[in-house]
C-alpha cells in the first residue's frame, strides 16, 4: 500500500527584492535603424524604375 506524500510546511516565502536596471541609452555614434531600411529600400527603387518597361 503507497504511502500518502507528505503535507508542504506552509511557512512564508521570502523573495529577494526587485531592483530593475538603470535604463542604458544608445551610444550616439550607433547607426540607426532607419539608415538600414533606407540602404535596402533606395536601390530597390531605384532598380525598378531603371528596369520598368518603355
Amino acid at each position: 500500500m503507497p504511502k500518502s506524500a507528505p503535507r508542504p510546511a506552509m511557512a512564508p516565502v521570502h523573495y529577494p527584492a526587485y531592483h530593475p536596471r538603470p535604463v542604458g541609452h544608445p551610444a550616439p555614434s550607433t547607426t540607426s535603424p532607419v539608415i538600414y531600411v533606407l540602404l535596402i529600400t533606395v536601390p530597390a527603387i531605384v532598380a525598378v524604375a531603371a528596369l520598368r518597361p518603355r
